[in-house]
């Protein structure tokens, strides 16, 4: 008996720790600057990706629409999302002068019209990379399961259409939330502290496991036959450069879009797992942790494009070191080193 009433005591303990933790005044500034940094750098790695596709020719495949629509996303995540939370959520906790000016708004307004703002961009932006993710997913099933047909399927029009529709959809699902909103809201910015429960258990939660299931089912299917395809076809085409070159630039795309979707649901997962929970609501200093995680995630896609596809790998070395002229495809075996 006192051993348990003595654990459920050190329990509490932990939690007002942990709590004081993610509300003290150098964890913000913590936050600021990492978030500061972390900005700078998604925008100009995002940037590279968006100018490389608007000034090289050979990237302006319909494969790589997606890819920059996913860049667009990841942009705005530097330039709208991260500088509105340091405004709104961590230098009130630093400067008292702003959180004095935030409450009086706050209690103007019945509501803190930023704080609604920080999160219709966090959950558009979310769902703009979740659904062009499996735009992805789906056109590397067609050029995969269906190489005869993906030409006529994933023509130009159709992908830009397909992104135009994304992100209509993600803005019509962001701004539901406005029609959640609780009775008596709560003294931070997090959802919880927001939004009724029914718009994350009834709207979001469901929108996103689904999407998220269909696109790595697509994904693992299509992985598993362009491997299946390399291995059996690598002797036969072998004397045939341009059919293997061309087999071999399919699989890596494959793989490269597979990648993009691991590091999305390493980074995303842990968000939607604390917010089911609701722990957000509870812990003070893991929410900043896994929004962090969220962020950091931004940064990650115009690494992954450098390191696996030669043609951006070239293309940024190009705009990096100001040459002009433009990025030739070369053979196989130069092309996949």
């Amino acid at each position: 008996m006192n051993f348990t009433k003595k654990m459920f005591q050190e329990n509490a303990t932990l939690e007002d720790e942990v709590h004081v933790a993610g509300d003290s005044e150098s964890w913000h500034i913590f936050m600021i600057v990492f978030q500061v940094i972390l900005a700078l750098g998604i925008t100009f790695g995002n940037t590279l990706v968006i100018a490389s596709f608007w000034k090289f020719e050979p990237l302006r495949i319909v494969s790589n629409i997606f890819l920059v629509n996913l860049a667009v996303a990841d942009l705005l995540v530097g330039i709208l999302a991260i500088p509105i939370r340091i405004a709104f959520v961590n230098l009130p906790m630093v400067r008292q002068d702003m959180q004095m000016f935030l409450q009086e708004l706050k209690e103007s307004l019945q509501m803190s019209p930023f704080c609604f703002l920080w999160q219709i961009a966090s959950v558009l932006l979310l769902l703009a990379s979740l659904f062009t993710l499996a735009a992805i997913a789906i056109e590397r099933f067609v050029a995969v399961r269906m190489p005869f047909r993906y030409i006529e399927l994933c023509t130009t029009k159709r992908c830009v259409l397909v992104c135009a529709f994304i992100w209509a959809l993600s803005i019509v699902m962001s701004v539901l939330c406005l029609a959640f909103v609780k009775e008596q809201l709560g003294n931070t910015c997090r959802m919880a502290d927001l939004t009724s429960p029914t718009y994350f258990k009834c709207i979001l939660a469901p929108c996103i496991g689904f999407v998220f299931l269909v696109s790595w089912v697509l994904n693992m299917c299509t992985f598993y036959t362009a491997r299946k395809a390399v291995k059996c076809s690598i002797n036969i085409l072998r004397d045939n450069k341009a059919s293997e070159w061309q087999m071999l630039s399919t699989y890596k795309v494959t793989v490269t879009a597979f990648l993009v979707l691991i590091t999305f649901s390493l980074c995303y997962i842990p968000t939607v797992v604390f917010t089911a929970v609701g722990i957000l609501k509870k812990y003070g200093i893991f929410p900043d942790v896994v929004i962090l995680l969220l962020f950091a995630n931004s940064s990650m896609n115009p690494i992954i494009y450098g390191l696996r596809l030669p043609l951006f790998r070239r293309a940024f070395a190009k705009i990096l070191k100001r040459e002009n002229g433009s990025i030739a495809i070369s053979n196989y075996s130069s092309e996949n080193t």
